[in-house]
């Protein structure tokens, strides 16, 4: 029986000797081809024996090194996390680490992990290094935690035609409802518009970030000050972003005044998802809820669904965007239905930087409107067309100074003559941003 036990144990002795010389001569090609700078060649390597060799710690730190070089950083991530689990005093890939975690912008991460390697009995020039670093990462994920944006804007501009399809072809003054006449089609004016933007966005994780939108505006006529307007819109939210995807979900919240007296007020959600299909493709699809209030007239109370499909192609200076609209929005009254409708709309958007100074935008939209109920004064159910198109140039002065200019064409027609109109919009104007 002993005779047995002893063969046993001779050829369980002979298979583990051959084992480790079997698993120590792909690893020795491996290192070899990475130190000759043949770093391809080594992670060709790597990927044949890695399901053989992972889970070792000289093969994850090699592994994670090769992929750190190639760039390839959620590889040297997942690489070094298992080295230094099975090594907790491998100082240099805990440090390798640290960068890989830094190359993600997981800057909360790379600090930990650097404040951690500062724990271990390492080098004093490492040390030294790992401090600077330390302080680089901290100062970074400062900037990325809290990067906010304001704009200031001015703008001098003529409309020639301020009332026609400014707020939906209906317009309260003073508590009065002006409809649309001949008269009305052409009112003719010039306007200034002071215009100030806020943008915030508050990095919480790696992937997780917090935005604020604050805009508000104001639009002075020359003649025609009864359809001066204030506006003011909001949005909070909450944002995941990842290499491939992102997500925006968002409360937002709108108010304008109109003859200096509160017009019309809005509130709703909106939801957005970007996910990149292929190296230069985007697809994007937002959808949002929302209550309107008319303060002066409750027949316009409504609340409107929107679904839009979109698809965006970028370069480095070039962005180009066609997306697909479909909205309702049900009045809140029922006798107030004839003002409700369906809408579909196909737009495209096209931005091009010409250089560093001067950048181009075009954009363009074709609507469609069909009304929930007849028309209590016609007896027709009103039908519409809209088209747009804008023409945009902006010019950098410095880093903080702008100069734009935009050319704006509407254009709607109806089965209802009374609401159709031509329109075109036309301003210069200067931003500072900071």
């Amino acid at each position: 029986m002993w005779r047995y036990s002893f063969y046993f144990c001779f050829y369980l002795f002979i298979g583990c000797n051959f084992s480790a010389v079997s698993s120590e001569q792909p690893l020795l090609k491996i290192s070899e081809a990475y130190n000759n700078q043949k770093t391809q060649e080594a992670f060709k390597l790597a990927e044949m024996y890695f399901d053989d060799l992972a889970g070792t710690a000289e093969f994850d730190a090699l592994y994670g090194q090769i992929c750190l070089k190639l760039n390839k950083i959620d590889e040297a991530v997942f690489a070094f996390e298992r080295a230094i689990s099975e090594n907790p005093n491998d100082y240099i890939s805990f440090y390798l680490l640290a960068l890989s975690y830094a190359k993600q912008n997981n800057l909360n991460q790379s600090e930990q992990t650097l404040n951690t390697l500062l724990l271990l009995p390492i080098p004093n020039d490492l040390r030294i290094n790992i401090q600077e670093n330390l302080q680089f990462v901290k100062t970074k994920r400062e900037n990325l935690d809290s990067n906010t944006i304001q704009r200031l804007s001015l703008n001098f501009g003529h409309d020639s035609n301020v009332n026609s399809g400014s707020l939906d072809d209906r317009v309260v003054v003073s508590g009065v409802e002006i409809l649309l006449d001949e008269a009305s089609q052409k009112s003719a004016d010039r306007f200034a518009r002071f215009d100030y933007q806020f943008n915030g966005k508050w990095q919480s994780t790696q992937y997780e970030a917090w935005r604020l939108n604050l805009n508000l505006s104001q639009l002075i006529h020359n003649n025609l000050t009864q359809f001066n307007r204030n506006q003011g819109n909001i949005g909070f939210g909450y944002e995941y972003a990842n290499s491939s995807s992102r997500l925006n979900l968002k409360g937002v919240a709108s108010v304008m005044s109109l003859d200096e007296a509160t017009y019309q007020q809005q509130v709703g959600v909106l939801t957005s998802i970007q996910y990149q299909l292929l190296k230069n493709w985007v697809l994007e699809l937002n959808a949002k809820a929302s209550s309107v209030n008319n303060v002066q007239n409750e027949d316009l109370d409504s609340d409107i669904f929107e679904l839009d499909l979109g698809f965006l192609y970028f370069q480095n200076r070039f962005l180009a965007k066609i997306a697909f609209l479909n909205g309702k929005q049900n009045a809140d009254l029922q006798s107030a239905r004839h003002y409700g409708r369906d809408y579909k709309a196909a737009s495209f958007y096209l931005s091009y930087n010409i250089s560093t100074l001067h950048a181009f935008v075009i954009s363009s939209q074709y609507k469609t409107v069909e009304h929930h109920d007849i028309h209590p004064f016609f007896m027709v159910l009103r039908e519409e067309n809209i088209r747009n198109a804008a023409f945009e140039w902006r010019y950098s002065l410095s880093k903080q100074w702008y100069l734009h200019t935009r050319f704006s064409h509407y254009n709607k027609s109806s089965n209802l003559a009374i609401y159709e109109f031509d329109r075109n919009e036309l301003y210069l104007g200067a931003s500072y941003e900071f």
